[in-house]
């Protein structure tokens, strides 16, 4: 494999984990906001897929071997667990 390829698996490896950990600060958020609203119906589909947000990073957080990869892997996270805020405070407003 070349390294411009190998360069752009990587890079996708790492937008993947920004996006989950977006997905799952706002679905997190609005799972928090349904249960102080008692709203059952929200609770359950939140309840439900919660187990599932987290699936597309896991394997690439299991799997990294040195800890630069990491580091890397979580400041994506953290990059999208800030976006994500952003994005509830949002839709809040």
């Amino acid at each position: 494999m070349g390294t411009k390829k190998k360069k752009k698996i990587i890079m996708k490896k790492y937008l993947i984990i920004g996006l989950s950990a977006l997905i799952i600060e706002v679905c997190s958020t609005f799972y928090i906001r349904s249960v102080a609203e008692g709203n059952l119906p929200m609770m359950l589909f939140f309840a439900g897929i919660s187990p599932f947000l987290g699936l597309p990073f896991l394997g690439y957080m299991v799997e990294s071997k040195t800890w630069t990869e990491r580091i890397k892997q979580s400041i994506s996270s953290s990059i999208g667990y800030g976006i994500g805020v952003l994005v509830v405070i949002y839709f809040i407003k």
